[in-house]
């Protein structure tokens, strides 16, 4: 009879148990509705194809123009932060600024007959490009330099008459999968391969014409034929140079000025997108060359036209051609919240996030065009339970099922929130004491707030002191200070923490350390640098923690001369001729001056930048070595110049940078990695097809952007740059032909402003070199996290409650600032009127969602039925 009745019990149990498991676990997320992100894959992203694109229109391989937002704004740059999902975008923004600079120079300081034949040859555009994509293996995936039709004299096709063009010219590289390829036994691609071909060569070449399917960056300014807006559209830049023949003398004191006409330089308050020197194209599917979804970074070319002509008078300043830096469009970043101050519309993807209405959604950086890339985080108010710790992660919540959904990623409604107390001279502001009795609160200040102590705003209650009597107050806080102060004396060389920020002797010795270096970093300036002890030049090394990461794209500027400048010297040599084709040639020292100005042009974080050979490396243009050459561009009151390193009186091989670099380089290149470009030429004058060049592939060894250094902050006392920075330098290589083997040829470097590094004072293990650590003040109930975008100063943090506790403010966040915690921290250290004490977290209160977990109750029934059985 037992057992019949157990059966009785344990079968419908089982059958509602086998009946539950087919509920919503094995079937589709009913609740996941189709939006705009699965319209944009189903409609181009899985549609197009590198098999089948060829069809295609050229509307259906172009997206919307709302699909990429935030897009970087030259006049913007120094006014705006843009955070890291758009550091890629400002980093494209900036190498088509910096590649336009310099041909549109070179191109006008060139212009004339003499300089014809030493002008950037074939080699040297198709270099330029290869090193824009090797330095940018994760940034740049394509890179172009297009020129108008019948602008450009090309000065390497040796049957072609003097002062003549081509139909179209245009190099075109971009990075090439060769998992396949012959030689790579691991089946992986290592993405050190470009591949580079002559756009307006072989089939479908006319690349100016309106049915060329991957030209969106040509009408931009393309084809400029009307002069009426070329004051408006194009920009006057006047750069200085003092050249050197001899070590240690320049050929005159003054600069040697040069104006040329570049692009355009738009006011803050230009809202025109067609006046930016750099435009962004629509995503657009680059078919029949890399066969990849791609968005471009566009900037013009600027030269005299017709060049060579005596008749100055029919010239003018016009847009001859373009650069174009792309990436992949799967790539970037997309911000899936809604529409608001920092997502400002219109966005075609804006709101796919599928955060509840009780959270609020915050975009993740680094996840590309994928569902997920958000976090769902309580609005003001609203708490996580007390046994999950937020936010939540976004693809969590696109994987749930529909249980999950319902009874998951939920917020609990707070209560009883308060004000911080706010104080101001004109304010009529009164302070109540629960407890009048001074000595028995020893922890705390007078005026910390708790549950008995509280403050009202124009308010006429029972026991309060009015603002007249505050001075008596004032006297009491410091009496209670300085006895407190007394006490913390005795305890030296102890550890000694409390709850409200509070440090270890240790802590704050390293808290006395960073203001210090504060201090020593303002009270030196260019007028008193010369007259102040060396030491007093240099800042301790973890002063400039994570400048590697913080800075990377000027590095990756430095780095890809340095591409350029190794693939040059080691696999071009001088007497090279190809039939129809001349190749070989010198770079000219022109080349160089005009590569590191537009290096600081292009760049507003990069102060100044070098290019420092090893000596006798550098040849003139009629063989004669140069016992140094050192070219190094520098911002004089926003005007760039130039000078040659070798014309100072102290040689800079004798430099600790240059030293450093070369020690680790000169005898042992094996780490250096190999690099190839697979380069298609024109057959004829015509472009009638594309031929392989007679060397294909071309390869060449050259660093990483690991393989740099990155200098401790020194102020740069030399009469140029004159500011705190921080120096990358970078080596490049030559080919000795004799010895068969690459050798140091000498180092690049860029220095970058010590006064854009963000810094961290959030806790960190004791390993990490970082100056600042541990200086935060957040109380030991919140967690300290970094704020982006605040440049070398103090309270760039916040404090998040922990779990467990909850914000108790009612003022629209859920965080405590970092700036108001040193702040008021200041003031209480002062004996002055101090919210220090209230800038904590409470312990959490309320009811804990939990969801319903069946499984769990229905098998808690079975099993204490049967044991009652």
């Amino acid at each position: 009879m037992a057992k019949f009745q157990l059966y009785t019990i344990v079968a419908p149990c089982f059958i509602i148990l086998v009946c539950l498991s087919g509920m919503e676990t094995g079937g589709k997320f009913t609740w996941l509705q189709r939006d705009r992100f699965d319209e944009i894959v189903g409609k181009y992203i899985n549609a197009i194809k590198g098999h089948n694109c060829a069809p295609r229109s050229k509307a259906d391989m172009m997206m919307r123009d709302d699909i990429v937002t935030q897009i970087p704004k030259a006049n913007e740059l120094l006014s705006k932060v843009f955070y890291s999902n758009r550091s890629v975008l400002v980093h494209m923004h900036n190498m088509a600024l910096n590649r336009a600079f310099f041909m549109s120079y070179i191109l006008q300081r060139m212009n004339s007959t003499e300089d014809y034949s030493i002008q950037p040859n074939l080699h040297y555009l198709y270099m330029s490009v290869t090193a824009d994509i090797n330095a940018n293996p994760y940034a740049i995936n394509g890179s172009s330099i297009v020129f108008d039709k019948d602008v450009y004299y090309p000065n390497w096709l040796t049957n072609l008459d003097f002062n003549k063009t081509i139909p179209l010219f245009g190099v075109k590289g971009w990075r090439k999968d060769n998992t396949f390829a012959q030689g790579n036994f691991i089946r992986e691609p290592n993405r050190r391969v470009v591949q580079c071909q002559d756009i307006g060569a072989g089939n479908n070449k006319n690349y100016t014409h309106d049915g060329y399917k991957m030209n969106p960056w040509y009408d931009f300014w393309l084809p400029d034929l009307d002069g009426q807006e070329d004051k408006s559209n194009k920009f006057t830049y006047s750069v200085g140079i003092r050249y050197s023949n001899v070590t240690g003398k320049f050929i005159k004191e003054d600069f040697d000025v040069f104006n040329f006409f570049g692009p355009n330089l738009p006011s803050q308050s230009e809202k025109d997108i067609g006046k930016m020197p750099v435009r962004f194209t629509v995503p657009y599917f680059d078919c029949g060359k890399s066969n990849t979804w791609k968005v471009s970074a566009v900037a013009p070319i600027v030269d005299f036209f017709p060049r060579y002509s005596n008749y100055t008078h029919m010239r003018r300043q016009r847009f001859v051609g373009v650069i174009t830096m792309d990436t992949d469009f799967m790539k970037i970043d997309f911000n899936p919240c809604g529409v608001s101050a920092g997502n400002p519309g219109p966005s075609y993807l804006a709101g796919v996030a599928r955060c509840k209405d009780h959270t609020g959604c915050k975009a993740k950086s680094g996840k590309g065009y994928g569902r997920g890339g958000y976090i769902c985080h309580c609005k003001g108010k609203y708490v996580y339970p007390m046994d999950i710790q937020g936010p939540y992660d976004g693809k969590l919540i696109e994987m749930s099922t529909n249980e999950e959904r319902a009874n998951s990623f939920n917020c609990i409604r707070g209560d009883h929130y308060r004000v911080l107390p706010i104080v101001d001279q004109n304010a009529d502001v009164t302070v109540e004491f629960g407890v009048a009795n001074i000595n028995t609160r020893k922890k705390r200040s007078l005026l910390s707030i708790n549950e008995t102590d509280s403050v009202h705003y124009g308010s006429e209650k029972h026991g309060k002191v009015e603002i007249r009597e505050r001075e008596t107050v004032k006297e009491t806080i410091k009496v209670e200070f300085e006895q407190n102060q007394k006490k913390k004396e005795k305890k030296k060389r102890k550890k000694r923490t409390t709850d409200y920020g509070d440090r270890s002797e240790f802590d704050q010795m390293r808290f006395d350390r960073m203001i210090r270096i504060f201090r020593q970093k303002v009270s030196i300036n260019k007028d008193n640098c010369k007259s102040v002890p060396a030491s007093s030049l240099n800042l301790p090394g973890d002063a400039a923690y994570d400048v590697e990461n913080q800075f990377k794209y000027q590095g990756a500027t430095a780095l890809r001369l340095s591409h350029f400048l190794s693939i040059f010297l080691e696999t071009v040599q001088i007497t090279d001729n190809f039939g129809n084709l001349r190749g070989g040639g010198r770079l000219h020292q022109d080349h160089l001056f005009g590569e590191v100005l537009a290096n600081v042009m292009g760049d507003h974080r990069i102060l100044s930048s070098g290019i420092f050979f090893e000596p006798y490396i550098f040849e003139n243009t009629d063989g004669t070595a140069k016992e140094l050459f050192g070219p190094y561009a520098f911002k004089d009151r926003g005007v760039a110049k130039a000078i040659d390193m070798a014309g100072l009186p102290r040689k800079y091989i004798f430099e600790d940078w240059y030293q450093n670099i070369k020690q680790s380089w000169e005898t042992n290149t094996a780490k250096l990695k190999k690099h190839k470009m697979n380069q298609l030429v024109r057959s004829d004058a015509k472009g009638t097809s594309s031929i392989k060049f007679e060397y294909y592939p071309i390869g060449y060894y050259a660093p990483k952007y690991e393989d740099g250094l990155w200098s401790h902050p020194k102020f740069k006392c030399d009469g140029m740059t004159d500011n705190w920075v921080m120096t990358y330098s970078i080596p490049f290589f030559r080919r000795d032909y004799v010895a068969k083997k690459n050798k140091f040829a000498g180092v690049v470097t860029v220095d970058v402003p010590l006064d854009n590094l963000e810094i961290n004072q959030c806790p960190m293990a004791f390993s990490v070199a970082n100056a600042f650590k541990n200086t935060a003040r957040c109380h030991k109930s919140t967690k300290c996290k970094m704020i982006p975008g605040y440049k070398y100063s103090r309270g760039a943090y916040r404090c998040d409650c922990k779990q467990g506790y909850e914000y108790q403010f009612a003022d629209g966040k859920n965080f405590i600032e970092g700036s108001l915690v040193e702040l008021e921290y200041e003031k209480k250290v002062k004996g002055l009127f101090s919210r220090f004490d209230s800038l904590v977290c409470r312990v959490q209160g309320g009811a804990t969602a939990v969801a319903v977990n069946y499984f769990s109750v229905l098998i808690g029934m079975i099993v204490s039925l049967m044991m009652s059985r």
